[in-house]
């Protein structure tokens, strides 16, 4: 394989799958907030408003703290082990037990401080609406984008200021768990693999490193007992993509904490 490779990775809980959107979003928060220019800021505003309502659906801040206890408990198990870096393992534990003071900080359910602001009701109102958010639609939003720069950008981060305290915090878990499973190299026969799951571990991530020259793409399912993932050629102008029918090399993560 070459070096350079592209990570698929699957969530085998809806805690993770959670935490895997709003990392995804706030990526690209982050992306469109570092750019000058007025769609620039729609789009890291845009960025904003989905990551409230997808907030909006569940109490996110308690499944947080639910899942840094869990990884408390299990790293703390792993401390019996005579070959761990304790060194490693207790900078670890302290930014597991920080992290959980930072949750327990955030005041409010999550989104609620963007309610008392008309103007992004009036955007998220709109936004359901194709084209609905048009000049003559939101005459303010208008006047909010010709706004220079850095009046937009103190804005944005005013909005933005809970969610990224909360991305923070995932950002440490996923590390976490990434950093529990090893890659290791694998094949797919004929373009397909499968692999029974341990229950008697608690598996959290698969992840799935491609050569990034390779022209493929894995779909991975996954399900309590077992995943099987399946390499697919793109096939976007005549329609489905197509399994590949040679034996794949990759790398496999399954990260177990």
């Amino acid at each position: 394989m070459s070096a350079k490779l592209q990570t698929f990775e699957q969530p085998l809980n809806e805690r993770i799958r959670m935490c895997l959107r709003v990392e995804t979003l706030m990526r690209r928060y982050h992306y469109f907030e570092g750019l000058k220019g007025d769609w620039s800021a729609y789009s890291a505003l845009l960025t904003i408003l989905e990551l409230t309502s997808l907030l909006e659906r569940g109490d996110l801040k308690q499944e947080l703290m639910k899942e840094l206890e869990r990884q408390q408990t299990a790293l703390r198990a792993i401390a019996e082990h005579s070959d761990i870096d304790r060194g490693k393992l207790d900078l670890v534990l302290s930014k597991l037990a920080g992290a959980l003071d930072r949750i327990h900080r955030l005041d409010g359910k999550l989104g609620e401080h963007l309610k008392r602001v008309d103007f992004l009701v009036a955007i998220k109102q709109r936004t359901s609406i194709p084209g609905g958010s048009c000049d003559f639609d939101l005459p303010q939003l208008r006047f909010w984008l010709n706004l220079d720069h850095e009046s937009r950008v103190a804005d944005l981060r005013a909005w933005s200021e809970p969610y990224c305290e909360l991305a923070e915090v995932i950002d440490l878990i996923l590390t976490v768990i990434r950093d529990s499973g090893a890659p290791r190299p694998t094949m797919a026969e004929n373009g397909f693999y499968q692999k029974s799951l341990d229950t008697r571990k608690s598996t959290q991530l698969i992840r799935i490193g491609v050569d990034a020259d390779a022209g493929m793409y894995p779909e991975i399912s996954a399900g309590k007992h077992r995943f099987s993932v399946r390499f697919l050629i793109p096939n976007p102008r005549e329609g489905l993509p197509v399994q590949v029918k040679d034996d794949v090399e990759f790398l496999l993560s399954s990260c177990t904490l």
